[in-house]
């Protein structure tokens, strides 16, 4: 019974919710520790499932493949927050689009470039540029560079958590830590996870944080396909 019910891509996706759901309640117990997301226990705990019960990743992705298809729809709702700021984004459009352009740009190129450096594989390095996107631009640009989408999704995570984990910390003790500039920073670096974090802390970072993850996965889906 215990077989047959692991084939079942329901039970694969039952089980991806409840454990960001346990990681929730995790993430509360320990006063909102940033170094506990509840991304990050959701994944041990489904890893583990998977790793015990001998699972292979194609099966998984049968239930797993329905949340997937749902990251789309849920980025394009982080427009929610962003139109409460859309008045103050207008007048510092040109600002914003600089400072995306210039900061995911040099995030990039640096990542990649340590990665050709330490590693050599060119199918790495060129996942590697996709690391900053939201998880399905990312997925789907690796695709079109020749990168590897399921490596994409995995950088793309690390990034997320490093960058939420790391970026407010940072810029408190630079004095950089304006509601404004910490939601470009986060949205830009860290895209989603990030955004998650902005909205921990205030609605303009929530809404900058947004619009630097939307103009940052655009950029990058139209500029890599060029230059890779």
């Amino acid at each position: 019974m215990i077989n047959d019910m692991l084939q079942l891509p329901l039970f694969w996706a039952t089980l991806t919710i409840g454990a960001f759901i346990l990681g929730q309640q995790v993430y509360r117990l320990s006063g909102n520790s940033a170094f506990i997301p509840p991304i990050l226990t959701g994944i041990a705990l489904v890893v583990t499932v998977v790793e015990v019960t001998d699972t292979p990743f194609s099966t998984y992705m049968q239930g797993g493949d329905y949340l997937h298809q749902m990251l789309g729809p849920v980025v394009v709702m982080l427009a929610v927050p962003m139109y409460q700021f859309l008045h103050s984004m207008r007048k510092q459009i040109v600002r914003i689009v600089l400072a995306v352009s210039l900061g995911s740009g040099v995030t990039v190129a640096v990542a990649a470039g340590l990665a050709h450096w330490l590693i050599g594989d060119a199918a790495i390095t060129t996942t590697m540029h996709t690391k900053s996107i939201t998880t399905p631009v990312a997925v789907a640009v690796s695709e079109q560079v020749g990168g590897i989408p399921a490596l994409a999704s995995v950088f793309v995570m690390i990034t997320g958590l490093l960058g939420a984990l790391l970026i407010p910390p940072l810029l408190k003790v630079t004095r950089l830590d304006q509601p404004q500039a910490l939601g470009l920073a986060l949205g830009t670096c860290a895209h989603a996870v990030g955004t998650g974090r902005a909205m921990e802390l205030g609605a303009q970072q929530s809404a900058y944080s947004a619009m630097a993850m939307t103009l940052t996965g655009t950029l990058h889906a139209v500029v890599l396909p060029l230059i890779l």
